[in-house]
């Protein structure tokens, strides 16, 4: 009875360290793959890590042997060029993990021939390139036109062997006209000291578990510890590639390398014009000033010649109405003018006719002696015209 109560105390408490174990390996492993300091502290002095469980149970396995993990990454033996260790990594870690990166911009004026002596150069140090980007230097427009003027530019991500990586980038600047150049150093050896710390301790604890599992019976226990085996796992795989991403890094040093191409400028000397050709010039400038608005002007004319027309009708018909309708009015007015002149004819003859009997006495009374003595020196005249044709004979 007390054997079983350890050993479900014990099952107890590896759940319990496990949970406190995934929350802070969580915590540790941030954005950029690399784990902080504090964590792996906590998980060197926890108190998971000095619990013998050996003492407590009657399991037969055994903790891993000192001597086994001294043989980590961080003070195991280990070849010059990166030998294998005891977790299966392969790295170099007697030296410092420096990671050395360089960008260089480079003007020439012969593109082509640069290009192919950088790649020819990049074939020659073992390098090889990670990503690159070629433009003409053209238009992004979907027009050609071969009098634009283009610049090329080539642009690459290079990994070098660090042992190649000082002589590579000083051919490289041999290439052409060197504009820029900016190398960095970046010194890895904390946080790879720190990543094979907790993995060492992780490493354990997965070897318990597995021990652990391969003695429980009862399911629910047993799924319980599966489980924190999983995270567990994961989160070495994590700490294994985040380690052999410095390795790589450190193996292989970065270069962004920029080559633009460049024309050489070439002055041309200053012309004079004369008055002859000043007079030349104005002389076609005006005519093609005055052929440029005649093309326009008739342009205009062809395009505002529908909206003329239409205008026109318009004004036509408005007009044709206008006309109508003052023949209207000057119909109605000469009507109106004709019937007041029969009604003044009426009423001047009936004045007429009611004052013609007085009138037409007093006319003749009047003319009576004027008539008489007129018809008088008419006989006369006419006598003396007889007379005197007689007289001629």
């Amino acid at each position: 009875m007390k054997k079983r109560f350890l050993h479900v105390t014990l099952i107890a408490v590896l759940i319990l360290s496990g949970c406190g174990a995934g929350d802070k390996s969580s915590d540790t492993y941030v954005s950029n793959g690399s784990y902080q300091t504090a964590s792996t502290t906590q998980a060197e002095g926890g108190w998971y890590a000095d619990y013998d469980y050996a003492d407590d149970m009657d399991y037969n396995f055994e903790a891993p042997a000192a001597e086994e993990s001294a043989e980590s990454p961080a003070s195991g033996p280990a070849s010059a060029n990166g030998g294998e260790t005891s977790n299966g990594l392969t790295s170099d870690i007697d030296r410092e993990m420096l990671v050395y990166s360089c960008s260089m911009s480079i003007d020439t004026l012969d593109f082509a021939s640069t290009v192919n002596g950088f790649k020819a150069l990049l074939d020659q140090y073992g390098g090889f390139i990670e990503n690159e980007n070629y433009s003409d230097g053209g238009s992004n427009g979907r027009w050609y036109s071969e009098s634009t003027e283009k610049w090329q530019s080539y642009s690459a991500t290079l990994r070098i062997p660090s042992r190649n990586y000082d002589a590579f980038c000083n051919s490289a600047g041999n290439l052409g006209d060197l504009r820029s150049k900016n190398a960095s150093v970046q010194n890895l050896s904390s946080e790879y000291h720190d990543l094979s710390t907790t993995l060492e301790i992780y490493e354990a604890k997965e070897e318990r578990y597995i021990a652990l599992l391969s003695e429980i019976t009862e399911d629910e226990y047993a799924v319980a510890i599966e489980r924190e085996l999983t995270d567990l796992q994961i989160e070495i795989a994590r700490i294994k590639s985040r380690m052999n991403k410095i390795n790589t890094d450190v193996s292989y040093s970065y270069v962004y390398i920029t080559i633009n191409e460049v024309k050489e400028y070439v002055s041309e000397p200053v012309k004079t014009d004369t008055f002859f050709d000043r007079l030349l010039n104005t002389i076609h400038d005006t005519w093609i000033g005055f052929v440029e608005f005649g093309e326009t002007l008739l342009f205009l004319i062809i395009r505002l010649l529908p909206y003329l027309v239409l205008i026109a009708l318009v004004v036509t018909i408005i007009l044709a109405l206008t006309k109508k309708r003052r023949a209207r009015k000057a119909q109605l007015r000469q009507e109106r003018t004709a019937q007041a002149a029969a009604q003044m004819a009426q009423t001047t003859q009936a004045v007429q006719t009611a004052q013609m009997p007085q009138t037409t006495q007093a006319t003749q009374t009047a003319q009576m002696p004027q008539t008489t003595q007129a018809t008088q020196t008419a006989q006369a005249a006419d006598a003396e015209k007889n007379e005197a044709p007689t007289e001629t004979k």
